[in-house]
């Protein structure tokens, strides 16, 4: 047997039936120099099924930005004053949008958390009020590298006003024409079969969702296809343009380089994962080794690190069963609902407490108090408090959403296997197209 086949078929068994939730598909695709092998499971899921590939978009978004760039329709150096409405943050480039280093928030500041809908958080919230956002924003000084779906929201609106064409059509004509990726496509645009989402309670409702940082849908086959073209450019201006958006940019630390929208490893492995919420989706691209992984599961959120870790066992000959989701027990939804009920009783120095040393470093009693009480104002009495554990990577993950009278606030909290918090934060609607 092959490596692309022993390869797909290890990751397959890997996440069967691992998601807790009935109805999940998960897609394998393994590629090297010799071919590629692709599997479902179940065995008998349809194979023109779509998923959500969420941020896995943004690399394909970056591939349009340098094919636009080679053809002189824009230039990655361009202030974005020159297609946007910017205000004051005219000076941001092209090239700062698309390796986060603009300085610019994960989230429009114009996208108010307490006002969306739990269950389509991105309705309405489309390029014209993203290019709002971008005029109210206030950049983080000398332009750090802060990863933001906000700006590649703007970089898919860069590409509409650089070319007069809609950044469905210039995703289907640029990138999944050329590919073949026939039943690949934004939206409900192209064919195939659009799966049913899940999360840990059953089937979700589809998003809309912020074109450029997401919104792409493939099969595991079309995907695969896409890897292939990673892995091996063609000889093509759309080839050339997928070598430079792999081509590293600055490094950022801890071992990784930003490229346009891929992560760079220090031994060179290109990577990006991506989830909304409910699919999850991981691409590695391995030159050193000449071998390339696609995922893809009908789950989310926050199984794509899970995807990724088996991947990366696959890429190197180990068994990727290792990264296997484990399903916490219930005593974890209990820890979380402690949690959560010592913020709604107005106690935030006993979730301090709780939390490990380096959480504690990182945000004081005070500073978490304040987030709450902006989170909930005026949202009126508590009506219903849902719980969601996951074990997707080594630490279990508690994803909550609490219903007030005249809102919901969502959180996403995670455990250290001590059970000390490791990290605590509210969820933004983008934060599912990581």
């Amino acid at each position: 047997m092959s490596w692309t086949e022993d390869a797909a078929q290890s990751l397959a068994e890997t996440f069967d039936c691992s998601f807790g939730t009935p109805g999940v598909v998960v897609g394998v695709a393994c590629i090297d120099a010799a071919g590629s092998a692709s599997t479902l499971s179940p065995g008998d899921s349809p194979g023109d099924g779509r998923f959500e590939i969420g941020s896995v978009t943004k690399t394909m978004t970056a591939t349009l930005v340098a094919l636009l760039d080679a053809e002189g329709s824009l230039r990655l150096d361009d202030r974005i004053d020159r297609w946007l409405s910017a205000g004051p943050n005219g000076g941001i480039t092209v090239r700062q949008l698309a390796t986060h280093s603009s300085g610019l928030p994960r989230l429009a500041p114009n996208l108010d958390l307490r006002a969306v809908d739990p269950a389509n958080p991105w309705a309405g919230f489309g390029f014209e009020r993203a290019e709002e956002g971008l005029r109210q924003a206030v950049a983080a000084p000398g332009a750090p590298w802060l990863y933001s779906n906000f700006g590649y929201q703007l970089l898919g609106l860069v590409l509409e006003r650089a070319t007069g064409h809609s950044y469905e059509k210039l995703i289907s004509d640029q990138l999944l024409a050329p590919l073949a990726m026939n039943n690949s496509g934004v939206g409900d645009s192209g064919e195939g079969i659009r799966l049913p989402g899940h999360d840990g309670r059953g089937e979700v409702q589809r998003w809309d969702h912020p074109l450029g940082a997401g919104g792409v849908e493939a099969t595991i086959a079309d995907l695969a296809r896409y890897a292939k073209a990673c892995l091996h450019p063609p000889q093509s201006p759309l080839g050339a343009a997928i070598t430079a958006a792999l081509a590293p940019q600055f490094e950022v630390g801890d071992g990784r380089t930003q490229a346009l929208a891929w992560q760079v490893r220090d031994d060179g492995i290109r990577v990006h994962g991506g989830g909304t919420a409910g699919f999850s989706s991981a691409v590695i691209i391995d030159p050193g080794r000449d071998r390339g992984v696609a995922m893809l599961a009908s789950c989310g959120p926050g199984y794509s690190q899970a995807l990724g870790r088996a991947g990366f066992l696959a890429l190197s000959g180990d068994d990727p069963r290792a990264a296997r989701p484990q399903p916490p027990g219930p005593e974890w939804d209990d820890r979380a609902r402690v949690i959560i009920q010592s913020m709604l009783d107005g106690r935030p120095e006993d979730v301090h407490a709780r939390g490990s040393a380096a959480f504690q470093a990182k945000i004081t009693i005070e500073q978490l108090d304040r987030a709450w009480r902006l989170r909930n104002r005026d949202l009126g009495q508590v009506a219903e408090v849902l719980v969601t554990c996951s074990q997707p990577a080594g630490r279990v993950i508690a994803d909550v959403t609490i219903t007030f009278a005249y809102g919901m606030v969502a959180l996403r909290i995670g455990f250290e296997p001590s059970g000390q918090i490791a990290g605590l934060r509210f969820v933004p609607p983008q934060e599912a197209d990581d």
